[in-house]
């Protein structure tokens, strides 16, 4: 039997620094997936989200603006029912926990390789398919 291939995926790339989302969004597209966003921030993502209906986010933790990644994905969520996988340098505790309690689709650390955000985002396809085990609202 022959493992099932992935789907191709929708994302909203969120970063608040141009070069790094520039740089995102080429490796998701060189990975096979669309890109139909890029924002800076939370309003921005909830706007471009709200029009575009991505599958997932990838979102960074220091977004431009009040509010921080963990609480733009938690709105993302709650709100337009989308999840996140995080692309992030923080790595302390704090930040851990807090990305933890927004149920991510999963978390990868930058620097990040090509194939770490394959993986990752080959693991966030699967895991859209399974049943919901978390409210949206949590």
């Amino acid at each position: 039997m022959q493992p099932r291939t992935p789907r191709r995926l929708r994302l909203l790339v969120v970063e608040d620094e141009v070069i790094v989302a520039l740089a995102i969004k080429e490796t998701v597209e060189d990975l096979g997936h669309e890109v139909c966003g890029v924002a800076r921030s939370e309003a921005e993502a909830l706007r471009i989200a709200d029009a575009h209906r991505p599958d997932i986010a990838l979102m960074d933790v220091q977004l431009a603006g009040p509010v921080d990644g963990v609480e733009a994905a938690r709105r993302l969520r709650a709100d337009l029912g989308i999840r996140s996988l995080f692309l992030s340098g923080c790595a302390d505790h704090a930040t851990l926990a807090r990305l933890t309690a927004s149920y991510p689709l999963g978390v990868v650390h930058k620097p990040f390789s090509s194939a770490q955000l394959k993986v990752a985002l080959d693991l966030a396809s699967r895991r859209l398919r399974l049943p919901a085990a978390v409210p949206a609202g949590a």
